[in-house]
């Protein structure tokens, strides 16, 4: 760890332009983007609306074109059934062979004690199918139904194995461990495997890790327990296993992870760095950043890369679950981009949001921590919560925020949830 004083302009504006795709149930997006082969960008933009599906859409920075790839739950041939709908897709898309992967997530919740947990289904509906696997040809944009979770489960986390050709998840809300494979059109469910899941009373209680990390080499696949545990599943025996390192450490904070309102010692966003042979993740609130080498099964942290006036305050970062916008950029992935938030800033008519989105680089190499400023759309609008993040060959960087609504509502975050781009301040 280091004690690096940030630089770049922390108190410089970003101005953003806006690629809106016109959904006005579309009302977020959690880790569901990510930069194609093609240079596309795909996305989910995602509806807790209880009648409403979420949408998938590709975006073409050449054309400057939004496209709807499709209606979720036309894909997965849900569309007029009056089930709960398949609100959101909450993880990456992957890539492979001309396609893309994805999966389905429940929309419609309810907040208990802090909790997320299934809403009642209302009078007149059915209970949620349960998550799906989806397949969308890039080529075509044609869209197909691989799988279903088990009933009453939304597919939270996800990941592709291109060794093996599986998918995986992690449902939601009780957390069982499953995989498809894309060869022999299997769904296999391992159980359980984190307590009670976000359903669990007492100390069954978890919330669940939102980002799998699968090593290329092996097909292994890791992920966090919010007491600070990490999962391996082996593909080669076909289990789930505890090892022996853990993300439980002093300088990340107290949490008690029998209690919601936080994500507790799970990781947050976590990708693989190919040339150093790790993975690199971030710990939630605390903004920690950490290195986790597979090969040795060992977890060392780095440093936070918080927004300055996190940093210099002390403050846990304002988002309570933390940031997923953790990405390389093009410079043989030196440098880490990372959009997080810092406290409330003053909005349209003074009124205060709680929150406003800042660009963060961070060099692998030189140590270097800049903080490049606040986001903020051309017509004065400010972004936060962002939780996406690609970074452009093009010199751009996309993500899907919220973002300030001026025209109606009294409440200070009221707004939408939509496609945006800047300019990347190291292109």
């Amino acid at each position: 760890m280091t004690d690096t004083v940030v630089k770049g302009d922390r108190n410089a504006t970003i101005e953003a332009k806006l690629h809106s795709a016109g959904f006005a149930l579309g009302d977020s997006n959690f880790y569901s983007l990510t930069l194609g082969s093609d240079g596309c960008i795909y996305y989910t933009l995602s509806s807790h609306d209880r009648d409403c599906h979420g949408r998938f859409y590709r975006y073409d920075p050449q054309t400057d074109d939004v496209q709807l790839i499709g209606d979720l739950g036309e894909i997965v041939g849900e569309s007029g059934r009056k089930s709960i709908p398949q609100g959101k897709s909450h993880t990456p898309f992957f890539e492979m062979d001309g396609k893309m992967y994805q999966a389905t997530q429940y929309g419609f919740f309810a907040g208990v004690d802090g909790k997320e947990q299934p809403a009642a289904v209302p009078e007149g509906y059915t209970q949620y199918p349960g998550g799906h696997f989806v397949e969308i040809d890039m080529a075509t944009l044609e869209c197909r139904d691989l799988a279903i979770a088990p009933p009453a489960e939304g597919i939270l986390t996800a990941g592709l194995c291109t060794k093996n050709r599986r998918l995986y998840g992690l449902t939601w809300p009780r957390g069982i461990f499953i995989y498809h494979e894309l060869d022999g059109d299997r769904l296999r469910d391992l159980g359980p495997c984190c307590r009670g899941g976000e359903v669990g009373e007492g100390d069954q209680y978890l919330c669940l890790c939102r980002a799998f990390a699968v090593v290329p080499d092996t097909g292994i696949v890791y992920f966090t327990r919010a007491t600070g545990d990490i999962v391996r599943y082996d593909p080669s025996t076909n289990a789930l296993t505890t090892i022996e390192e853990n993300l439980k450490r002093d300088i990340l904070g107290e949490w008690d992870p029998h209690k919601g309102g936080h994500q507790g010692y799970n990781w947050r966003g976590i990708r693989w760095h190919d040339r150093d042979r790790v993975f690199y993740g971030v710990h939630p609130r605390s903004g920690f950043l950490f290195k986790f080498d597979p090969a040795k099964e060992k977890l060392d942290l780095i440093r936070r890369i918080c927004a300055d006036a996190v940093l210099r305050s002390g403050r846990y970062e304002p988002f309570y679950y933390g940031y997923l916008a953790l990405d390389y950029g093009p410079d043989m992935a030196d440098t880490i981009y990372y959009l997080t938030g810092t406290y409330g800033v003053p909005g349209h008519d003074n009124k205060k949001l709680n929150e406003a989105t800042h660009l963060i680089t961070y060099n692998l190499r030189t140590d270097q921590l800049d903080d490049h400023g606040v986001i903020r759309l051309e017509d004065g609008r400010y972004a936060r919560t962002s939780q996406t993040i690609a970074v452009h060959p093009n010199g751009r960087i996309y993500t899907c925020p919220w973002i300030e609504n001026l025209d109606k509502g009294k409440g200070t975050d009221a707004g939408l949830v939509d496609l945006i781009s800047f300019a990347n301040p190291l292109a």
